[in-house]
């Protein structure tokens, strides 16, 4: 049974301060470990700060990006040691924003995912929803362009530990309404992509959340899909209500509208 896990990504906003009140305000109210996993990707500056707050509660603390390299000559980047060492224990690689305004492309995620994996850190790798045609053991199949060659040199027992998140191109940082139907496809492709490549079983393990769009009036439909086990939230986290709405989505019927 794969455990949902509902993720805050915050990008550039809340500063120390207002990253550590907010999870004074949500501590107490989130849902226990075992029905749920939930986590906040804030600014790397906060994580320590965040880290001391969290006393125990079922929170993960979650860098928003990482360097490719443990050490060296890289003004400006953060390696993976100093993230772990800040309380991370998720990092975020390969995001859209990552990809759009910061040119990287697979080889540099790839790269980063294998370091993470050497320190200890969990990758969570993001995809969207582009799709090319590849050869996977003497067939052809359609696999997400941003996942081609990500994967190289990961190991079957070491994939089955990484998060994967289908960001649609059109929905990340948008206002339009996320489409549960949308983020079942998305998130069942993927699952059939690692199956072709590492077969069944080690797929199903794996977790696939959807992001982009994601509201309080919306999760509990698209959480409702098979091959959905969570998402990943952006402009509606970053109110502490509203995201407590959607961590205890569970206890929200789902609407027919959707």
């Amino acid at each position: 049974m794969r455990k949902p896990f509902i993720i805050a990504n915050w990008k550039m906003h809340k500063n120390i301060q207002e990253s550590v009140e907010f999870i004074k305000q949500i501590r107490e109210c989130l849902p226990q470990a075992g029905v749920e996993e939930v986590g906040i990707a804030a600014q790397a500056v906060a994580l320590a700060n965040m880290k001391q707050m969290v006393q125990g509660a079922n929170l993960q603390i979650i860098a928003q990006n990482a360097a490719s390299e443990l050490v060296g000559p890289y003004t400006g980047e953060i390696s993976v040691r100093c993230l772990a060492d800040a309380g991370a224990s998720y990092v975020m690689l390969g995001h859209l924003e990552r990809r759009r305004l910061f040119h990287e492309d697979n080889e540099t995620i790839n790269q980063k995912v294998l370091t993470a994996l050497a320190t200890g850190l969990t990758p969570i790798i993001c995809t969207d929803d582009k799709m090319v045609q590849a050869e996977i053991n003497g067939e052809i199949h359609y696999i997400f362009d941003q996942l081609k060659g990500v994967f190289d040199g990961v190991a079957p027992d070491q994939l089955k530990k990484i998060v994967l998140s289908y960001e649609p191109s059109w929905a990340v940082g948008s206002s339009q309404t996320a489409n549960p139907l949308v983020a079942q496809k998305g998130c069942s492709r993927i699952r059939e992509m690692i199956a072709a490549v590492y077969g069944q079983r080690l797929a199903d393990q794996v977790r696939i959340l959807y992001g982009g769009s994601v509201n309080p009036q919306n999760i509990a439909a698209i959480m409702a899909n098979p091959d959905v086990d969570g998402v990943l939230i952006g402009r509606a986290s970053l109110q502490a209500d509203h995201f407590l709405e959607m961590v205890n989505w569970q206890q929200a019927p789902v609407s027919n509208a959707l």
